[in-house]
């Protein structure tokens, strides 16, 4: 889908070139044809000239537009009408040949081109048949009855009168017939005229996203152009004055300047949009969740109806942001736009209104926008699921490792410690019946010392398995023993209550080297132990009123605690500010 066939004048370097000598056509044109005009009333003669330059101007942009040459050929061709709209006003020695009745029969074509444009905008045809068969009679309306009245007039009788040299098929003359048939002529035009707000109402009512920013503004301009024009008309049947006359003939004028500002109104809302593409990536990138994604689109592009299948590889099948699946997402009468990735694999179908097929300048940075968030999405669940995946097989290892420990404790407790303690008494024994003095009772006295040590040896390597009464009894007591045992004022505040024995064994440890660092590292005086439990969380802060300046690299042990929290699922945080005591906090799942 490429943006750049949307308009090509708009992006050749010389896009601007073709209406520009449009316009500069049109004016001396107009300028030529309005130059009676003008002596008359430079005001109505300078708003005329204006209309025929716009209509033109706008009507070449818009044939260099995808799907717009026939809108723009309509509207170069209402400004030529409307040039010849104004031969009647010509002094009667320039009113030579068909230039009268031209201007007479086929002066109000430029209405009838100018609806035109304006019902099939931004289409590229009427749409439907109400509209064609409205065109058609407005342009039977505008021209069959011009034409019968020529036949039964004279030139001078039309307006001020047109010159003798005036081509004109007076086949039969009549007074009486030609002013009664003029009457019903114009008041006729005046009502079908009216009726151009039916199908102009329609088409903004069967409008949806994009072109209804483009009908509403052709609306009110054919709505302006069709009551002043009426008036124009309906004030001829009465005693009105010249001057009045006049202002209604500039207000025509002024009010037909809308129809091609309707058109580059929308151009500009168009422009517009495009242009709030640019935040539509930013938006994206701060809100990728799948309704964010569908809302943002909707807001941007605008459609309230669009809405985004996501493709799922892992199941083979769409869902919306309500996780509704579908194996084909339901496109009838609806514009899907497919999503692709780099690597041409699927992500989405962004399903939307019909009308913006018509609009690849704003579809196309949309896809792209929304393919660069769902990508992102993708890579963000991606790491999330890896991320979880690294956070399970480290809960699992560390409940091996626990459980490992817990039977390595037991068989130290039940097995080594044991048989090293039979061991001693039986050397006891040994000792007391040999003579004192002896070879034999000092070497017995050896085995006792060494004994005693590789027993110490083996109590210290168990000391960092976990002590019997943590697995025996709980967090509360193990934590009191290690408490009582060192030499500080600790305060603490610890539940009595069991937890999960991962949960238990590393909130101990945690404790325990935090205590170890305020009583190696701080000088504190007093430290503060509290463990609470929370919605799903054990929290665990020990506190202290030491010298600060504790940091987890500085290789204190703070390391040691983050990662064995961290090994579970837990976070750690410290504060330490120099002078300012230190405080660190444990948060530990414990659903």
């Amino acid at each position: 889908m490429d943006s750049r066939a949307e308009s090509p004048l708009r992006h050749h370097p010389r896009g601007w070139l073709i209406p520009g000598a449009g316009a500069l056509g049109a004016a001396v044109l107009a300028g030529a044809s309005f130059a009676p005009l003008l002596r008359e009333s430079v005001v109505i003669g300078l708003v005329n000239i204006m209309v025929a330059i716009t209509f033109t101007a706008t009507g070449l942009l818009l044939f260099g537009e995808r799907g717009q040459r026939g809108t723009g050929v309509a509207l170069v061709g209402a400004a030529g009408f409307y040039v010849v709209s104004y031969w009647w006003s010509w002094p009667a020695h320039w009113q030579v040949g068909p230039v009268a009745l031209l201007s007479y029969v086929g002066g109000y074509l430029w209405f009838v081109l100018g609806i035109y444009a304006l019902l099939r905008y931004p289409g590229p045809r009427l749409a439907r048949w109400w509209d064609r068969t409205y065109v058609a009679l407005l342009a039977g309306w505008v021209v069959l009855p011009k034409l019968l009245l020529a036949t039964v007039s004279s030139p001078a009788w039309i307006g001020d009168g047109f010159g003798p040299a005036a081509w004109w098929p007076a086949l039969a003359p009549d007074a009486d017939l030609f002013r009664s048939g003029a009457q019903v002529a114009d008041v006729g035009l005046v009502v079908v005229a009216v009726l151009v707000l039916v199908p102009l109402t329609l088409k903004v009512q069967r409008s949806h996203s994009v072109d209804r920013i483009d009908a509403v503004p052709g609306m009110v301009a054919a709505a302006t152009v069709m009551l002043s024009g009426s008036a124009y008309l309906l004030a001829r049947f009465g005693p009105v004055s010249a001057e009045t006359v006049d202002v209604l003939r500039a207000v025509i004028g002024i009010a037909a300047l809308f129809t091609p500002i309707a058109f580059l109104t929308s151009a500009m809302q168009r422009r517009l949009a495009r242009a709030a593409l640019a935040d539509l990536v930013v938006q994206l990138v701060d809100s990728p969740e799948p309704r964010a994604v569908q809302d943002e689109l909707r807001r941007s592009l605008p459609d309230p109806t669009l809405t985004v299948w996501f493709w799922l590889p892992e199941r083979a099948v769409f869902v919306d942001v309500d996780a509704h699946p579908a194996e084909v997402p339901p496109t009838e009468g609806r514009f899907p736009v497919e999503v692709r990735t780099g690597d041409d694999a699927p992500l989405a179908v962004i399903v939307c209104d019909p009308s913006l097929r018509r609009h690849p300048g704003l579809v196309a940075p949309a896809v792209a926008a929304c393919r660069f968030a769902l990508e992102n999405t993708r890579l963000q669940a991606d790491l999330r699921e890896q991320l979880r995946e690294l956070q399970a097989a480290a809960i699992r290892l560390t409940h091996a490792e626990s459980t490992g420990r817990r039977k390595i404790e037991r068989d130290l407790h039940d097995g080594a410690q044991q048989t090293l303690w039979a061991a001693r008494m039986s050397l006891g024994e040994a000792r007391r019946q040999v003579e004192a003095g002896s070879v034999a009772h000092a070497a017995i006295r050896k085995a006792q010392h060494d004994l005693t040590a590789a027993t110490d040896e083996l109590r210290r390597l168990a000391g960092g398995i976990s002590p019997p009464i943590l697995t025996q009894s709980g967090l509360r007591p193990a934590l009191e023993g290690v408490i009582e045992r060192l030499d500080m004022r600790i305060v603490s505040s610890i539940p009595d209550r069991r937890f999960d024995a991962a949960v238990e064994s590393t909130a101990y440890f945690v404790a325990c080297e935090a205590l170890t660092n305020a009583m190696k590292y701080s000088a504190a005086t007093v430290v503060r132990v509290d463990i609470e439990v929370e919605p799903d969380t054990l929290a665990i802060r020990v506190v202290d009123d030491g010298t600060g300046g504790a940091c987890p690299s500085d290789g204190t042990g703070l390391a040691g605690i983050r990662d064995r929290a961290r090994a579970i699922g837990g976070s750690m945080t410290v504060c330490s500010p120099v002078g300012g005591g230190t405080r660190v906090e444990v948060s530990l799942p414990c659903a």
